[in-house]
């Protein structure tokens, strides 16, 4: 798998069906990386992964803050956590 990068993407829809909206908005991206909600997620589904890293001072309904970590190495996702943080 290949992640180009592209401009920030802030998608405020449902959650529902969010997958299938972003592939859409991206149909070539294989990795969406989102924010907006500051709700962290990672999933997958309908051609695509999607990852919200969160916030690590705006936690909104999460018990903590959170930060991300995405280790692509030569094009190839290696890795990719959601870290909780104490604010």
């Amino acid at each position: 798998m290949s992640y180009p990068l592209t401009h920030p993407v802030h998608d405020s829809g449902s959650a529902a069906g969010r997958c299938a909206r972003l592939h859409r908005q991206f149909p070539a991206a294989q990795l969406v990386v989102f924010g907006h909600s500051h709700i962290p997620l990672d999933q997958a589904g309908d051609g695509i992964r999607i990852f919200n890293p969160g916030s690590p001072t705006d936690r909104r309904r999460q018990p903590h803050g959170t930060i991300c970590l995405l280790h692509i190495d030569d094009g190839v996702l290696v890795e990719a956590r959601i870290i909780p943080v104490d604010t």
